[in-house]
């Protein structure tokens, strides 16, 4: 019997490169295995895929109920109600595929100590189940960019590369809480927090040009350079026409994507024959 057909222990852990060589082999299934988790998210409730659309809309208008009217932390900001909904849709986009990638190998104790496979796979399909969780949330941007009086830009397409890389940062970031989780249990429970702070300090509904100077000294780089603020100020660029982003703004969301990326597979990786065995 040849070399590739021989059964191997599950929990096995391979070199590096057979490892991203078996993860290719695996792309299918690691994207019908995302689709199916879209499929049986909402098959038990009434309105089926329509919440897929109707829960992206119910956030950005709690958002802009609590923080534009109850807080008029709108004021200054040309344009608040595309603001906020792009603020919202982008960093939801982060903050649930970080959540559910934490929690991808933890909810599947079961497959992994049944089946040999690369368990990157686990993280990596969470984080894509997302992206196509995703796509309903752009109609949301699109008619409230519109409907706001926001002109048809060719720039509008600049949002595939935008979510190119931000899916590429999802995913390592997925992959980085899947280990760390994995290892910490009660990090489980905190990451959600933890990211909703995060999100809070980067600005989904308050400008931070606008607002920095209300900021303590130290926090101003945080502001300014994470990443979450990045995705949105790019995308809020080719939307609205009074907000612009730079070239360094691309060059930021780049590096991070890909040093994300690395360095949250590299970080899985060397865990690779340790999940599922506590």
């Amino acid at each position: 019997m040849s070399q590739s057909h021989e059964l191997k222990p599950v929990g096995q852990k391979l070199g590096l490169v057979d490892y991203i060589k078996d993860l290719w082999k695996r792309r299918f299934f690691m994207l019908s295995f995302a689709r199916a988790r879209v499929e049986g998210q909402n098959s038990s409730a009434a309105l089926g895929h329509l919440w897929l659309l109707l829960t992206p809309m119910l956030t950005a208008a709690v958002y802009y109920l609590l923080f534009g009217v109850i807080l008029g932390v709108s004021r200054g900001i040309e344009n608040f109600i595309a603001f906020l909904v792009i603020g919202v849709m982008m960093f939801r986009f982060t903050s649930i595929s970080a959540n559910a990638g934490s929690l991808s190998i933890i909810s599947n104790k079961g497959l992994i100590r049944s089946l040999h496979f690369p368990r990157a796979l686990l993280p990596i399909a969470a984080s894509l189940q997302q992206l196509l969780q995703f796509f309903p949330s752009l109609i949301v941007v699109f008619v409230a960019v519109i409907a706001t009086g926001e002109p048809i830009r060719i720039t509008w397409l600049l949002i595939i590369p935008i979510i190119i890389v931000q899916f590429i940062f999802n995913t390592g970031l997925a992959m980085l809480l899947a280990r760390v989780v994995n290892k910490a249990r009660d990090l489980a429970k905190l990451a959600p927090f933890l990211i909703r702070m995060w999100g809070y300090l980067s600005g989904i509904f308050f400008s931070i040009e606008i607002s920095k100077e209300r900021f303590p000294a130290p926090i101003e780089p945080f502001l300014k350079y994470n990443p979450a603020h990045i995705f949105m100020q790019l995308t809020r660029s080719i939307f609205i026409e009074s907000i612009e982003a730079t070239s360094r703004d691309w060059i930021l969301g780049i590096i991070w994507a890909l040093v994300i990326f690395i360095l949250g597979f590299w970080f899985f990786f060397k865990g690779e024959g340790k999940y599922g065995r506590d």
